[in-house]
């Protein structure tokens, strides 16, 4: 909340607000409208690389799983038996603090409160039951406030700037206004930063360097993929070779437990 003394807001505090949070999501508009192209390219870009590379990818995650469940059995094999129950007992406790941990961590969405009160400036400066718009409106904020998943931000992304924004109803003074709006204010800027992130994990995106190959040019892209195309080939070779010899290993083992 800004430094300004509620017992004193004006309305020029109010105005000063106002015009603070229209620049917010002025600047939450323009981060959407950068970040959806590029989550478009990357899958995109990834689309492609899959239809190259990932089959013989698949293929290798099933040998990549299979070989480490033979060295597992091939190790278990080495150890005394009498370990097993008491990695069993460790691995219950786990699960158990798990659970609990999960309980005691339960918790109301912390805005709950927050889409409630501002459901309610809305009936109180909106008439749905005449204007058409206004019911319009009105259905369509309360249907995303009732998603638990909907944050503050996301529902004031969706209402339109209009006199549910300048509008102090007559159950507020200018210090109850100035704290809603506030509240407001910080949501819009949290959205704001968490955009502004989302961005940057974008570019950190694995499928980024995909796409900045891609960008390259049609020619250099093919090449590429041609390149990975054979790598995978060569590293699923190696693998299967290593899944040949652990099967043969795993056979010895259990035909001399048997003798």
């Amino acid at each position: 909340m800004s430094s300004t003394s509620t017992s004193e807001t004006t309305q020029g505090d109010i105005d000063n607000l106002l015009a603070q949070m229209q620049k917010l999501r002025q600047g939450i508009t323009t981060a959407r409208e950068s970040i959806a192209p590029l989550e478009a390219n990357l899958a995109e870009t990834y689309n492609e690389f899959q239809a190259v590379v990932g089959g013989l990818r698949r293929q290798s995650m099933r040998l990549q799983a299979e070989i480490t469940s033979l060295r597992i059995q091939i190790k278990r094999s080495t150890q005394d038996e009498d370990d097993a129950p008491q990695e069993d007992i460790e691995d219950n406790d786990l699960i158990y603090d798990k659970e609990e941990a999960i309980t005691e961590t339960s918790f109301q969405d912390p805005e709950a409160v927050d889409k409630d009160m501002l459901l309610e400036h809305i009936f109180r400066v909106l008439d749905p039951d005449i204007d058409d718009s206004d019911a319009e409106l009105v259905a369509n904020i309360q249907g995303i406030c009732t998603d638990p998943s909907a944050s503050l931000a996301d529902v004031l992304e969706e209402l339109p700037w209009g006199v549910v924004w300048t509008t102090c109803s007559l159950q507020e003074t200018l210090k109850d206004q100035y704290y809603r709006l506030s509240i407001w204010q910080q949501a819009l800027k949290r959205q704001l930063e968490n955009l502004n992130r989302a961005t940057e994990r974008l570019q950190k995106d694995q499928r980024y360097a995909l796409w900045q190959q891609r960008q390259k040019g049609a020619d250099e892209w093919h090449n590429f993929l041609d390149s990975c195309l054979e790598q995978q080939q060569d590293q699923n070779y190696e693998l299967q070779a290593e899944l040949d010899r652990l099967r043969q290993e795993w056979r010895q083992v259990t035909n001399s437990s048997n003798l």
